[in-house]
C-alpha cells in the first residue's frame, strides 16, 4: 500500500549487525511501528532518540545506521499513514471495499518455525513498547483497544515447543500471525487520531519478555 517498500528481513538484519546496533529487525519494526500507532509524526525525526536509547545505548546513530533505520521507518510511515487516510477519509461502502495490510518485518516463510516464532513474539512486544513510549495509559483505553493490546500481549508470548507435533504449530503460528494486523489496526484506529496524541516520546523502558509454550 506504500510506494516505500520494507527492506528485507535478512537485508535489514546484516545491516543491524554491521553498525553494532543491539536490535533485531523485528524488534525494531514492532516498536516503530507501535510508536507510529500511538501517533509519532510520519513526517520528521522523533524516531531517532527512541532507537538511540534502545538499540545504541543512548549514543548517536551513525549517518550509515541513522539511513537503514530510516529506511524502515520511511516504510512503516508510508505503509500506517496511508491507512490513517483510508479509514477516516473514506465512506462505509469505500471500506467495505478496501484491502487493509499490514505488513510484519519476520524471517521469511522458509525460516525455521521457532526463529519465525521468535521474531513474532519480539515484534509484538516491542509494538506494546512502542504504544507506551507515546503515552498508552491502560486504564484509559477503550474496550475495543483492550482487546487488541490483550491480543497482542498473548501473541507475545507465544513460543514453539518441539514435543509438539510441528505441523499443528506451523498452522497455529499462521493463524496466530494473520491476526496480527487486526490488532493493529484496531491500535491505529484509536490511538493515532486520538485527542492530544503526542508527538514526542519518552525514554524507552523495553522489558524482556519471558516466552512459554504454544499450546
Amino acid at each position: 500500500m506504500s510506494e516505500v517498500k520494507l527492506p528485507a528481513y535478512d537485508a535489514v538484519d546484516a545491516a543491524l549487525k554491521e553498525h553494532g546496533l543491539a536490535v533485531s529487525p523485528s524488534e525494531l519494526h514492532g516498536l516503530l511501528n507501535g510508536m507510529v500507532c500511538g501517533g509519532l509524526a510520519v513526517d520528521g525525526d522523533n524516531w531517532v532518540g527512541p532507537v538511540c536509547d534502545y538499540a545504541n545505548e543512548g549514543e548517536p546513530l551513525t549517518d550509515g545506521a541513522k539511513a537503514m533505520v530510516r529506511s524502515v521507518f520511511d516504510a512503516v510511515a508510508g505503509e500506517l499513514g496511508l491507512l490513517t487516510n483510508t479509514l477516516f477519509n473514506s465512506t462505509a461502502a469505500e471500506l467495505a471495499d478496501a484491502e487493509f495490510n499490514v505488513s510484519l518485518l519476520l524471517p521469511t516463510e522458509g525460516a525455521d518455525l521457532m526463529l519465525r516464532a521468535e521474531a513474532l513474539s519480539e515484534w509484538t512486544t516491542n509494538f506494546i513498547s512502542g504504544l507506551g513510549l507515546m503515552g498508552l495509559e491502560k486504564n484509559k483505553m477503550s474496550p475495543d483497544l483492550s482487546e487488541a493490546v490483550a491480543a497482542l500481549e498473548e501473541i507475545s508470548q507465544l513460543g514453539i515447543d518441539e514435543d509438539d507435533d510441528m505441523d499443528e504449530q506451523a498452522e497455529l503460528f499462521e493463524n496466530v500471525l494473520a491476526y496480527v494486523p487486526e490488532c493493529v489496526l484496531s491500535c491505529l484506529v484509536e490511538l493515532s487520531q486520538r485527542p492530544g496524541a503526542v508527538e514526542e516520546p519518552v525514554v524507552p523502558g523495553l522489558d524482556s519478555v519471558k516466552k512459554p509454550t504454544l499450546h
